[in-house]
């Protein structure tokens, strides 16, 4: 019984300072921009002192904002689409690909033959007035080129460039005249995962640890006196 209870208090001082999973993120935003544009976000590295890194997790919501129009020059009816949205890219310094997001919005329309006047009204052209869409992707990267170049001991700063382009279309028609007017945004968060670095023991922890070791070793030797006898 002894044995057992100096083994379980030798695993509980040991558990006490095993290395524990952690994480630590970093935000960073582009506000609603005319199309196309690019801009350089900044953000923390990881700090090794902390621990090991085991992954980095991209995560890119962007939004597409604005206003479409179509008008319809066809001598028949015709179902036209207008689509609004935005290509946002997220690159590392070097401008190598980490994470892409498209926000679209789409909407379709019944036209009749044109009638005669482009004016994006009437019953051959219509417009979707302000409208918006969120679209969001993510990416986690276990690549040791990332690591190094997101790591620092005691952090510091590491720039992400992000673009939007405009990537509006408008279809269904032969014939078909299209406006189109967007802004984008994007949201940026970095999430380093990591393994903590082990807490160095307190010296009352170390009087446990040698109080259970000695219980250990008196019960061992209890019970060779026992198996001696």
């Amino acid at each position: 019984m002894k044995k057992i209870t100096a083994a379980l208090l030798l695993a509980g001082l040991f558990g006490a300072v095993s290395a524990q999973a952690s994480v630590v993120e970093f935000n960073a935003a582009k506000a609603l921009t005319t199309t196309n544009w690019s801009d350089t976000l900044s953000f923390g590295k990881f700090d090794t002192k902390l621990g090991t890194l085991t992954s980095i997790k991209f995560e890119l919501n962007g939004t597409v904002a604005g206003s479409g129009r179509a008008e319809s020059l066809d001598s028949t009816t015709s179902t036209v689409t207008l689509t609004l949205g935005s290509l946002l890219t997220l690159q590392r310094p070097d401008g190598s690909t980490l994470v892409v997001a498209n926000p679209v919005f789409s909407t379709a329309y019944q036209f009749s033959a044109f009638d005669g006047g482009i004016d994006f009204g009437g019953t051959s052209g219509a417009g979707t007035g302000q409208v918006s869409s969120s679209g969001s992707n993510a990416f986690t990267s276990f690549n040791a080129n990332d690591f190094a170049a997101f790591s620092a001991a005691d952090g510091g700063s590491i720039g992400l460039k992000l673009r939007a382009e405009g990537a509006s279309t408008g279809s269904g028609s032969g014939n078909l005249i299209t406006q189109f007017n967007t802004a984008a945004a994007g949201d940026v968060k970095v999430v380093y995962e990591y393994t903590a670095a082990a807490p160095v023991p307190e010296p009352e922890t170390y009087g446990m640890l040698l109080l259970g070791m000695g219980v250990l070793g008196l019960a061992r030797r209890r019970a060779n006196k026992n198996k001696a006898a």
